[in-house]
């Protein structure tokens, strides 16, 4: 029992410790290019949590989870993700990493690297795809709270349907 305390008060003060930061995102997906070609109309949003760990000044790896909500009908949602039930909704488990550029006191750019898997309809593992993306953002840095706007590049693929999409969207950070 002892040696449980003392694990528990070191976990619990390593995180206390710890530069923690939580980043909350939303973005619209403009598509470039999918395939099959009638998937070409689909756009999609994206949101979610990521949580990241600073390794050192500027530099933070971490991993999250998301929704992507598929537009503009189920039906072809259902057929570009490959799923049995009509579904327009995917969960998406991520890593990530996070480099920041400072450019003065109040603001940064902040260049991002993610990737990982998606689940269609939060149950469809056996049509599991993955995520890869990069993204730009500038940051404008009040103290512990950031908010950055920025636009990037995404690829989703599920076992023979792609798809490849400009993100633009919204990141709010929050440091512990």
């Amino acid at each position: 029992m002892r040696r449980l305390v003392v694990m528990a008060v070191l976990v619990v003060s390593a995180l206390a410790l710890a530069a923690v930061n939580l980043d909350v995102f939303g973005n619209y997906h403009f598509t470039l290019s999918a395939t099959p070609t009638a998937a070409a109309s689909i756009s999609y949003l994206s949101f979610g949590l990521q949580v990241g760990y600073e390794v050192t000044e500027g530099v933070q790896i971490g991993g999250g989870v998301g929704l992507a909500y598929f537009l503009p009908d189920a039906t072809a949602a259902t057929n570009f993700l490959g799923t049995a039930s009509p579904t327009q909704w995917t969960l998406d488990l991520t890593v990530s990493a996070k480099y920041a550029i400072p450019i003065n006191d109040f603001s940064a750019v902040v260049v991002k690297g993610y990737g990982g898997l998606s689940i269609p309809g939060f149950t469809g593992f056996d049509k599991l795809g993955y995520i890869v993306g990069a993204k730009v953002l500038y940051v404008f840095d009040m103290v512990d709270f950031n908010v950055g706007f920025g636009a990037g590049i995404e690829m989703r693929s599920y076992k023979s349907s792609s798809i490849t999409t400009i993100p633009v969207g919204v990141t709010a950070n929050i440091k512990f």
